[in-house]
């Protein structure tokens, strides 16, 4: 670590400033910076994880999977909703602030002294490359940012990749047709090694199984490979069993959500093929809790806060939502760029009223904007700009014996409960 750091608070600050210039992908930078650093990603083994939905998730999931089986585990998140130190996390236990202070400061020195333009992700991800190796950890297992070939996760040399789903998101940079999506997001997947892909439709399935082929890299279909039998609702959780590389697993899960059953089913494929034990296996899904998947926050009204931020998402919420009677309350607020309109249309009908909210920051959606988008999904809503008040107003609405489910993007998660006070667009 560096002799003089700068202080914890001025790290973050100078840390939060960078997200004025937005991302832009490419490796160029982020490869230059790690080997600046001394190249501490080599001093492990990496794990990358893609997706549009239930990457997260997963990665929360191997995380506690390996920890269980006696290898010392760095995860990698983004965005944070809290606090920014959970975006870095060994053995689950967030980085303490004075190595991101430390962190921080090598990385922007490096970058300054050889003029590196380093984006917000790029600085981030490096810094949390540099804390994994000074605690010496056995495995990084990284969330991938965007998409995947060109994110700055993709800088490490992966001993597996996986790709928890696919769906039309982020058309924009990504591409606007499944193959192109697909190209993106495998990417990450190496030469000679495996990658696991959760649940993904024939088109999809078509389009990864071809540039497998094309990259020499070895796939591994969930939906083939790991058979699940026995499956059971356990309250708002479900319980299986699972048959995979000539192990049986009976597999219990604490976080809420029949989704979470295909991303356990990736880790658990994960985890299987570098080795972890099957009763770590078991022990680690059963113990992995990612925060606000489907997440009771507070009773009376039942209050629900989830990162759903894509048609994809919505789909799962709403399955879950079937099971729920009652009057139903949706806060809501979204970015500019996302298919809030979908997900709105998708939501409609379980939610007899909408509050739309805003988000202070420049890709945010504005009230009037998505009023428009849900007018045209049937919802006569309420428009309450300031998060807080729009929360005090849709648990009024929902009364005491009402549910309130807060969705439609992870900085309004971050916006509501966030305990830094600068918020940030990455």
């Amino acid at each position: 670590m560096p002799s003089k750091p700068v202080s914890y608070e001025k790290a973050l600050a100078k840390i939060y400033s960078l997200d004025r210039f937005g991302s832009r992908l490419g490796l160029e930078r982020i490869s230059r910076i790690l080997v600046l650093l001394g190249s501490p990603e080599k001093n492990y083994k990496c794990v990358l994880v893609a997706g549009s939905n239930g990457k997260g998730s997963t990665v929360e999931m191997l995380g506690c999977i390996f920890s269980s089986n006696g290898w010392k585990t760095g995860t990698y998140f983004s965005p944070q909703i809290e606090e920014f130190p959970e975006r870095i996390r060994i053995n689950s236990r967030n980085a303490d602030k004075c190595e991101i202070a430390a962190a921080y400061s090598e990385v922007a020195a490096v970058c300054s002294k050889n003029s590196i333009p380093a984006t917000f992700f790029e600085v981030v991800t490096a810094m949390a490359l540099l804390v994994f190796s000074w605690r010496r950890v056995k495995f990084a297992v990284l969330e991938v940012g965007l998409g995947g070939r060109l994110d700055a996760t993709n800088a490490v040399e992966p001993d597996i990749s996986a790709i928890a789903s696919i769906s039309l998101e982020h058309t924009e940079v990504l591409g606007g047709t499944v193959e192109q999506i697909a190209h993106e997001k495998c990417g990450i997947a190496r030469k000679g090694k495996p990658l696991v892909v959760g649940q993904v439709g024939g088109a999809t399935r078509k389009a990864i199984e071809r540039e497998c082929i094309a990259m020499g890299a070895k796939p591994v279909f969930v939906s083939d490979d790991v058979r699940v039998g026995k499956l059971v609702k356990k309250g708002s959780c479900y319980a299986f069993s699972a048959a995979f590389n000539r192990a049986n697993y009976s597999i219990s899960l604490s976080t809420p959500g029949k989704f979470q059953v295909s991303n356990a089913c990736s880790a658990l494929a994960v985890a299987s093929l570098l080795g972890a034990k099957r009763q770590a296996i078991e022990k680690g899904l059963r113990s992995a809790a990612p925060k606000y998947r489907l997440q009771a926050i507070s009773k009376h009204p039942l209050v629900i806060a989830d990162c759903c931020h894509n048609p994809g998402a919505a789909f799962a919420i709403a399955a879950e939502l079937r099971g729920l009677f009652g009057k139903k309350i949706l806060l809501f607020s979204a970015m500019r760029d996302k298919d809030y309109g979908q997900v709105l249309d998708i939501l409609r009908p379980f939610f007899s009223q909408l509050v739309l909210t805003e988000v202070s920051l420049e890709r945010a959606a504005s009230v009037g904007e998505m009023e428009k988008a849900a007018k045209r999904a049937g919802f006569m809503p309420i428009g309450v700009k300031n998060p807080a008040k729009a929360l005090a107003q849709a648990k009024r609405l929902a009364g005491e014996n009402g549910t309130l489910l807060i969705a439609g993007s992870v900085y309004l998660l971050a916006e509501l409960f966030g305990k830094d006070k600068i918020q940030i667009a990455q």
